[in-house]
């Protein structure tokens, strides 16, 4: 009970990894940005592979939390190549080419990436200790089909609302207007909580303790869900994000042959990414209205779209160190605000630091009139850079990995407890670092309100544990005085 049975054998750090791949990145960064060409872009996409590989190697456990964001990441690795081959970029009415984008947003990844692992793995045996005690188990057994339902429930209820007032998908309405103008309450609840949604259903689809036909029906809701989302217009990384989330628990109970689970989920994963491309390319061709090659070249500023905001950082912000006192003021008067993202969207932070000083006049103006409902992605490594200065990226990158370790240890513990109310918390806290980690967003992370709810987690978590230890204890007390009967009755 204190320990997780499918946890990996304990391997030494790799130093002469760390070593090796520090050493290729800054190099790598060297001639990028003294001799500008495309084919940087695509060493630094190798280097990208070669950091996953070491961060699998330093801990397997931390390397598949850690996935949502390998997406998010990879995805703007590809997007950079892609700019840096000269795609044209609207949102910031840029044209791109070579230079030291790649190269550099992959070594401050890698700064992110190892810092994460290497807390994780230091403090990972300590989180879950006392994640399950026989009575939560039995709690956890009982709640089995009950959260299946819910999740049928709403599943259900968003089909059938779409079905009346329309798909997004199927009807060209933008899935943003849809939600703010025709959506309902619960229809929202769901499109707003499918990570957490994904992991309950994974916990329940993959733990051995389950009835038999309680888990093909958590998987097969969570497939219902997917396709749902589909409907309702959800982006293709975030689908990949989704389905990474109902992955979780398979492969942490297989971390230890980690590489042959990959290849055995290769199948069903590429169905669904086909499945997500076409959604994609349906999307972007207007609904089927547009010829294939208008359609291609909207998905590639579409793909550029995901790291343009790192590209005109590294352009105009190139300064070793700095420090912007407006921006960061504008940043914590956001925290104290009844709303912060309405606070950030008027101050003009965040990734609405590009919108307003980057995009073209016309879709500035949309911007503006969507009240803060769109933003751009990707901006945290771009804002750092115009306050902080490349010294401050890695520090800000630093900090987030210490952060984000913390986050995906709480979710390791939920998923050994497999108990919904801890995953609720561990989810949802996970998400709020996530947020901070991509939007260039503080408040998610630092506002009093965020704060408090983290703290009735932990506390509630504290409860929970010492409830947990207090059984587990008892039971092997009950083991050995039952032990210590036998041997004098032999």
């Amino acid at each position: 009970m204190t320990a997780d049975p499918h946890a990996a054998p304990r391997t030494p750090i790799p130093f002469g990894g760390l070593v090796a791949l520090t050493t290729a990145l800054a190099l790598n960064w060297f001639a990028a940005a003294a001799v500008a060409s495309p084919w940087f872009s695509w060493t630094s996409l190798l280097l990208f592979g070669c950091l996953l590989v070491l961060i699998g190697r330093i801990s397997a456990a931390g390397l598949i939390l850690l996935l949502p964001l390998v997406i998010t990441r990879g995805a703007t690795m590809l997007s950079l190549l892609v700019i840096e081959a000269g795609a044209y970029m609207p949102e910031v009415n840029r044209l791109g080419a070579p230079g030291d984008a790649s190269a550099s947003f992959v070594a401050f990844t890698a700064v992110f990436f190892i810092v994460f692992a290497l807390v994780f793995r230091r403090f990972e045996a300590l989180f879950i200790a006392y994640a399950r005690s026989p009575m939560l188990d039995r709690l956890v057994a009982l709640l089995g089909w009950p959260v299946v339902a819910l999740c049928a429930a709403l599943g259900a209820i968003a089909f059938l609302n779409g079905a009346q007032t329309g798909f997004p998908l199927l009807d060209g309405v933008d899935r943003f207007l849809y939600r703010r103008e025709y959506s309902s309450p619960l229809v929202l609840i769901l499109l707003d909580n499918k990570f957490l949604l994904a992991a309950m259903l994974g916990a329940i689809a993959f733990a051995p303790g389950y009835r038999p036909m309680l888990k093909p029906a958590a998987t097969g809701v969570f497939l219902g869900l997917t396709g749902t989302y589909f409907l309702f217009g959800d982006k293709f990384f975030t689908i990949l994000a989704e389905v990474s989330f109902f992955a979780m628990p398979l492969l942490l109970a297989r971390q230890g042959r980690l590489a042959g689970t990959m290849l055995r989920l290769a199948p069903p994963v590429l169905a669904l990414l086909f499945a997500a491309l076409a959604a994609t390319l349906h999307i972007y061709s207007g609904y089927g209205r547009l010829p294939l090659g208008r359609t291609m070249t909207l998905v590639g500023e579409r793909i550029a779209g995901q790291g343009e905001l790192w590209f005109v950082a590294t352009r105009d912000a190139r300064r070793m160190t700095h420090w912007d006192t407006y921006l960061v003021n504008r940043n914590i008067e956001t925290l104290d605000a009844i709303s912060p993202p309405a606070t950030a969207f008027a101050n003009s932070v965040e990734t609405y630091y590009f919108i307003q000083r980057y995009a073209p006049a016309k879709l500035a103006d949309s911007f503006r009139k969507n009240g803060g409902w769109v933003q751009l992605t990707m901006g945290t490594e771009a804002m750092a850079l115009v306050t902080f200065g490349w010294l401050g990226v890695a520090a800000v990158m630093t900090f987030l990995g210490i952060l984000l370790a913390l986050a995906a240890l709480f979710l390791r513990r939920g998923f050994a407890s497999a108990f919904p109310l801890t995953l609720f918390f561990a989810v949802w806290t996970f998400l709020q670092v996530y947020v901070a980690a991509q939007q260039a967003s503080l408040w998610p992370i630092a506002a009093p309100g965020q704060v408090k709810r983290l703290l009735l987690f932990a506390t509630i978590e504290i409860v929970l544990l010492a409830f947990n230890r207090a059984q587990v204890t008892a039971e092997a007390g009950r083991e050995r005085a039952a032990w210590f009967r036998r041997s004098r009755t032999a």
